[in-house]
């Protein structure tokens, strides 16, 4: 049986700002406290003006492409962010796992000038894992 590859976790900030620079500098503090590393940043102001959305990525140590393990890695996360983090819901369909916290107050906390995290997880060994009586 193949082994499975570690779960990457993505979390996308979206933050009011001119620019990708300033955008990326709000983001500064949430990047080194997760150990992450920006992986795109997209400017989305057609539908708000000065919003941009940056998406950062990081290892989880979880594998597996099940829904425990999908939905543990976004629930830990949120837990590992604080308790009023945790309280939001995590949605899993394999073979993602994800949580939105539409708090500004709260997502400002962790950003300035942050609006929205989206928080998910996926895993490829899902699609292409065999269906059952379906041999490959």
């Amino acid at each position: 049986m193949e082994a499975h590859s570690e779960l990457e976790l993505h979390i996308t900030v979206v933050v009011g700002a001119q620019d990708e620079a300033s955008a990326r500098k709000a983001c500064e503090g949430l990047v080194r406290r997760i150990d992450g590393r920006v992986i795109t940043a997209a400017d989305c102001s057609d539908e708000e003006p000065g919003c941009w959305a940056l998406t950062m990525s990081r290892g989880t140590g979880e594998t597996g492409w099940h829904v425990a393990a999908l939905s543990r890695v976004v629930r830990n996360f949120l837990r590992e962010l604080g308790p009023e983090y945790a309280r939001h819901r995590v949605a899993c369909a394999p073979p993602t796992a994800w949580s939105v916290v539409d708090d500004p107050e709260l997502v400002g906390e962790l950003v300035p000038a942050g609006e929205r995290l989206l928080i998910e997880t996926w895993s490829e060994e899902a699609e292409r894992a065999p269906l059952p009586n379906n041999p490959q």
